[in-house]
């Protein structure tokens, strides 16, 4: 039987912590000669935000950190939540679906994706993106890394997924 409740990740991250230094994304981009074992706990919100902010309390609670990538929909962009979060301790990252929400145009996607970070950036320090992928559209928003220079706002160390 599948448990998601909050008490058995509870569980998982006491038994992380056993053995295991956690690290958040960017941490990891930053200096990647870590001797110890180490885990990078990543959480996309796609939604459900509330969740998010409890597992974050948890991690917390027992000195863990991670990195939670937030999509910028009505329902997710939860500044409060998101600002909650980050004072503790976590990364934000950006979960971007640009190619999706501008019917596959790259250019509209571009200038949607530059909007959205700068809309995080107004909350947090955001120095890591990843891509959501949706079945459900045609359009591909890894797509959008073959048509713009993600190092026009982001340096090469603290983006992930994409080779600059």
């Amino acid at each position: 039987m599948r448990d998601y409740t909050v008490e058995k990740y509870r569980e998982l991250c006491s038994a992380i912590n056993e053995n295991y230094k956690t690290l958040t994304f960017k941490e990891y981009l930053n200096n990647s000669n870590f001797k110890d074992n180490f885990v990078i706990l990543r959480h996309d919100v796609d939604r459900m935000p509330e969740n998010a902010l409890k597992i974050a309390e948890v991690e917390h609670e027992l000195g863990i950190k991670s990195t939670y990538y937030f999509r910028t929909n009505k329902s997710v962009f939860k500044q409060e939540i998101i600002k909650g979060i980050a004072s503790l301790g976590h990364e934000i990252g950006y979960h971007y679906e640009c190619m999706d929400k501008a019917a596959g145009n790259p250019e509209e996607a571009i200038k949607i994706f530059e909007d959205e970070l700068n809309k995080f950036r107004e909350i947090c320090d955001v120095k890591t993106i990843c891509m959501h992928g949706n079945p459900l559209t045609k359009y591909d928003n890894r797509e959008l890394g073959k048509k713009y220079d993600f190092k026009r706002i982001l340096t090469h160390t603290e983006t992930f997924g994409f080779n600059l």
